[in-house]
């Protein structure tokens, strides 16, 4: 256990986990090192993948963004929105300005420099899978929009908002380690939540929606193979 240095509850040493760090760094090789050597496979793979996954459940994901909407706002507008992300005596290190500018900065600057005219024509080239009759360019248009604004505005803050505060309280209110599986231990206990249950969950936790016609985590080992040839690698 560390202490913080300011009389509040010591957070817990994260040791690491040589487990999780070693499948999901395997599974992250084997992924990329897949789109390298064939991203033509990679690429049909995924995007059948993602067609099913659209067609069978996008409402059910446009329902639970929604629900993380409405969970959200009534944790801001309630009296849980009151609560200390720290000790009770403590203050923040920054000012409310400065952290929405380093949120933005961090978080949407980067995003919207190289996806603010790019997605909206992926989604306009290839709509949603489903989502626009063929030949009708008006509707293409629209879902476009309404699917980038889908992407960029509440519903994905939300998301961020929730999991970030659930393993901001569980560290800096209750001590435990910065980890997500330690937001659970509520739920499952703390013995779960250092097994194999809880680092599945922790090595998952990087897993986000689709952004385009193909989700960002096939663009990359894609885009590094097309960069290998034209160099001639």
């Amino acid at each position: 256990m560390t202490d913080r240095g300011n009389g509040t509850a010591p957070v817990a040493r994260v040791r690491p986990d040589w487990i999780v760090f070693g499948v999901a760094g395997a599974l992250a090789l084997v992924f990329v090192g897949w789109g390298v050597v064939d991203s033509a496979s990679l690429a049909s793979v995924t995007g059948t993948l993602l067609e099913g996954l659209i067609r069978g459940g996008g409402w059910a994901f446009s329902l639970a963004a929604l629900g993380f909407v409405v969970f959200a706002l009534c944790l801001a507008f309630s009296r849980f929105g009151r609560i200390r992300l720290g000790g009770d005596d403590e203050r923040p290190a920054f000012r409310t300005s400065s952290w929405v500018a380093m949120m933005f900065s961090a978080g949407m600057g980067i995003g919207l420099m190289f996806y603010g005219v790019a997605e909206p024509l992926a989604f306009y080239t290839a709509p949603p899978p489903g989502s626009v009759p063929p030949g009708d360019e008006v509707e293409a248009l629209r879902t476009a929009m309404a699917t980038s604004l889908f992407h960029w505005t509440l519903h994905p803050w939300a998301i961020y908002a929730v999991v970030g505060l659930a393993i901001a309280y569980s560290t800096f209110r209750k001590g435990r380690r910065q980890l997500i599986s330690s937001a659970f231990v509520p739920l499952i206990g703390q013995r779960l939540a250092d097994s194999w249950l809880g680092g599945s969950s922790t090595s998952s936790r990087s897993s986000r929606p689709c952004s385009a016609r193909r989700p960002r985590w096939v663009w990359a080992p894609c885009r590094s193979a097309a960069d290998s040839r034209r160099l001639g690698w």
